[in-house]
């Protein structure tokens, strides 16, 4: 029994210390799930490098006004009032088209304004570029150049109701 018992507690010995790391828990092996995060450019996507400030996007009648009194605001430091000598109109526009990248915005509205003969304007509320054609004074006015901008290819478009400034 003597031999057995030898036997086995070496056994028992060469499991215990078998078992045991002779790194410390957690180093030297690197987490697969992580790899990735040390990677990770979050500018890596050329289009994420264009950087769009209040003064360079284009402004169009819709949005225009509210910049107008905050450039005055900054300026002269307290708020002013519209002038009497521009009025606000109520007109219909077609909303067709939205973006996050300005050239494309431009270069969808060059084309449909070449196409129908119709202005274009393009409105920025972040993060889109919204592009919207026509001044229709009426609903049907509005509802007619819809049926044209869905032959074109914009099924997904709509009439607008918009109130923009009059000189």
């Amino acid at each position: 029994m003597n031999k057995n018992s030898t036997i086995l507690w070496t056994i028992l010995f060469l499991l215990f210390f078998s078992s045991c790391s002779l790194l410390p828990r957690g180093e030297g092996l690197e987490d697969p799930r992580t790899k990735g995060e040390k990677e990770f450019d979050p500018l890596g996507f050329e289009q994420d490098r264009v950087i769009v400030t209040e003064e360079e996007y284009p402004t169009t009648n819709e949005d225009s006004i509210w910049l107008e009194k905050k450039r005055r605001e900054k300026t002269e430091g307290e708020g002013t009032e519209e002038s009497e000598s521009s009025v606000q109109e109520k007109v219909y526009r077609v909303q067709f088209f939205a973006t996050k990248y300005p050239d494309e915005a431009r270069q969808v509205a060059d084309s449909v304004e070449s196409q129908l003969s119709e202005k274009t304007y393009i409105s920025f509320k972040v993060p889109y570029y919204w592009i919207r054609v026509g001044d229709c004074e009426t609903k049907e006015e509005a509802d007619f150049l819809l049926e044209k901008i869905k032959r074109l290819g914009y099924g997904e478009s709509w009439v607008v109701e918009i109130k923009a400034k009059q000189n």
